[in-house]
């Protein structure tokens, strides 16, 4: 079974129908992936939503989706993430990307993103872009 994880701007570009966010639907769909959304990527997408002016209904609906799939972020997540900041500062990775990355390396996972500077840093996870250019 292949297992992902997604990073807040691969959420959003399925929410918003960006380019990558058919992957991601198709991902979804796939009962042979086991899919899971870091709780800080979470919290990211909905302060965006938020921001866009939707309730908490709307949010709650725009997730549904999602139900069952975020995953806790661990103290041990929260360190190594943190560790991270030094390494990926250049590279502008946010302390929800480095939750991502985190996550798929502790579950050995895939870690999907719309953010190509992702690919700037080393780290043990393995990464996929969705969107191209």
């Amino acid at each position: 079974m292949q297992r992902v994880v997604l990073d807040a701007s691969a959420v959003m570009a399925f929410l918003y129908d960006e380019p990558g966010g058919e992957a991601v639907e198709a991902l979804l769909l796939d009962e042979e992936t086991e899919v899971r959304v870091c709780a800080v990527n979470l919290c990211e997408v909905v302060t965006l939503l938020a921001a866009d002016g939707l309730g908490t209904e709307e949010i709650r609906e725009n997730l549904e989706l999602f139900d069952g799939q975020c995953a806790d972020f661990t103290e041990a997540m929260a360190m190594k993430a943190g560790e991270m900041s030094t390494a990926t500062r250049s590279a502008g990775l946010s302390l929800g990307d480095r939750a991502c990355l985190t996550m798929a390396a502790e579950m050995g996972a895939v870690a999907w993103t719309t953010d190509r500077a992702w690919k700037k840093v080393k780290t043990s996870a393995v990464v996929k872009l969705i969107r191209n250019g």
